[in-house]
Formats: C-alpha cells, sequence, structure tokens
C-alpha cells in the first residue's frame, strides 16, 4: 500500500528541485512530503554555512538598547544591553559563534541571560562600529530562526522590495502551536 515519506530540512528544501521530485515520485510506492525547517526566512547557520547569501536571510529580531557600558568589553570596546535575550533569541550559536547579528551595524549579541542580551562590539567587522544610545531600535538577525519564532505569538510581515523599503508591516501572521 501506498506510503508518505517525510523528510526536511532547510538545505534539503534548497535542494529540492521539479526534476527531483519527478524521479522520486517514479522509484517511491506512495508521496514525498517535503518539511522545509525555516527555510522561508532562513538564520545565521544558513547564512554562516554558505547556504544563502545575506539578501536571502528574512528573520528579524527587533530590541531595544536599555543600556550603554563604554569601555567595559574586551580590549576596552563598548558593550551595550538590549532587551532581547535567550527567550527572543535562542541559546544556539553555531558556525557564527554569537546568538545573533545587529543588521547594518559591527555589533553582535555575544552573550544572553532569559530577558536581557549584551551586545557587544566586533572588531573584526567591516561593518559601522558607531556607539549605540540607549532608546535605539535595532535589528538582529538570529542564529537559529526556528526556536526564535516558536517564542513569539506574532509575526510582522514585511515587503523589502515594496513601498516602505522593510519597514511598512504588510501582513501579521500568527503562528499555529501544537506540538
Amino acid at each position: 500500500s501506498p506510503f508518505v515519506l517525510a523528510v526536511g530540512s532547510t538545505p534539503t528544501a534548497h535542494a529540492a528541485s521539479a526534476d527531483t521530485r519527478e524521479k522520486l515520485a517514479s522509484l517511491l510506492n506512495g508521496t514525498l512530503e517535503l518539511h522545509a525547517g525555516n527555510y522561508p526566512l532562513l538564520d545565521l547557520q544558513q547564512l554562516h554555512t554558505g547556504l544563502v547569501d545575506g539578501r536571502r536571510v528574512a528573520q528579524r529580531v527587533l530590541a531595544t538598547v536599555i543600556s550603554y557600558y563604554p569601555g567595559r568589553g574586551v580590549n576596552g570596546t563598548d558593550e551595550a544591553m538590549c532587551d532581547a535575550g535567550a527567550i527572543a533569541m535562542s541559546k544556539d550559536t553555531g558556525p557564527s559563534g554569537t546568538f545573533g547579528e545587529v543588521v547594518g551595524t559591527g555589533w553582535r549579541l555575544g552573550r544572553v541571560s532569559q530577558e536581557h542580551g549584551t551586545l557587544l562590539q566586533d572588531v573584526a567587522s567591516q561593518q559601522s562600529l558607531e556607539e549605540l544610545r540607549v532608546g535605539d531600535v535595532v535589528q538582529i538577525v538570529g542564529q537559529h530562526a526556528c526556536l526564535i519564532l516558536a517564542s513569539q505569538p506574532w509575526y510582522y510581515v514585511v515587503d523589502s522590495e515594496g513601498e516602505g523599503g522593510g519597514v511598512v508591516v504588510v501582513d501579521v501572521w500568527v503562528p499555529w502551536k501544537g506540538w
């Protein structure tokens, strides 16, 4: 009797094609079901393993800088605290060695506690190392989108190519959480 072969991960979804599906359909006694992982949004794991380039990574977490510490970091670099910690960002690091990267800056999310994160200046970065200010809202691309998304009650969707240049909310998605 026919069966359903369920496979998947984000790299599998990237490798899948109509030709592959057609070939497998001729070999299987059933159907193929592909679970795409974080394919729709991507994350630092996919970026730093070379699966995609930075333009393809869509997930961001908005965080507010709530404190600033001049000279507290390694070799006298600055640090800042934000309101996105392990619950908002996950505790996975992976190849990037960080919990997240602040978009358009030389800052990264270097340490997390439950509710707060410590932003560190990345002196090796080619990005700007400008000071952050208390009250600044930053966009952080996280290491592991699956865990990040699981912690959020809804997702604001923006169209980076549409009107508003990716800052106007065009939809709100409410996830189904039925583990």
